[in-house]
């Protein structure tokens, strides 16, 4: 038989909620991230690439984020809260169709959904130089991000 904790003793972890840093957020990096616009130069390069190249590209950034998520869970002191939330939540929307594209081979739709993802994490970085570089976690989110 399953005994169900009474919800009043499961501690409770408290996140920081940083309005201002999570409108910096939406305004510096989602809403250019979907407004994004392909150029032909990001097109031409993709396209020089073997499948297998943008293959195991592919699979590194999807192990590379998730690498990310359980690093960042484990090592923040929830003192970025919903602002890390949001910045994997969006890493997540640009990788989420990877894995369908992988599966089925589908390398045109991959060569088109890299250059999203190139973009999101380029902005990504520039907003934690701009906005997060006197938070004491800074070099390890820093990293943490670059390597995606």
């Amino acid at each position: 038989m399953f005994f169900r904790k009474d919800v009043k003793d499961v501690p409770v972890k408290q996140v920081d909620f940083n309005q201002e840093l999570l409108d910096a957020f939406i305004e510096q990096v989602q809403k250019p991230y979907l407004n994004f616009i392909s150029d032909r130069k990001l097109t031409m390069y993709l396209q020089i690439k073997s499948n297998q190249e943008l293959l195991d590209e592919c699979k590194g950034h999807l192990d590379n984020f998730f690498q990310l998520q359980r690093e960042l869970y484990f090592q923040i002191n929830n003192t970025m809260g919903n602002v890390l939330f949001a910045c994997c939540a969006l890493i997540a929307d640009a990788l989420h169709n990877f894995n369908d594209h992988i599966l089925n081979l589908d390398f045109e739709s991959l060569r088109e959904e890299v250059p999203k993802f190139w973009f999101l994490k380029a902005m990504l970085l520039k907003y934690i130089d701009n906005n997060l570089e006197d938070a004491r976690e800074y070099d390890l989110i820093k990293n943490k991000f670059f390597i995606l």
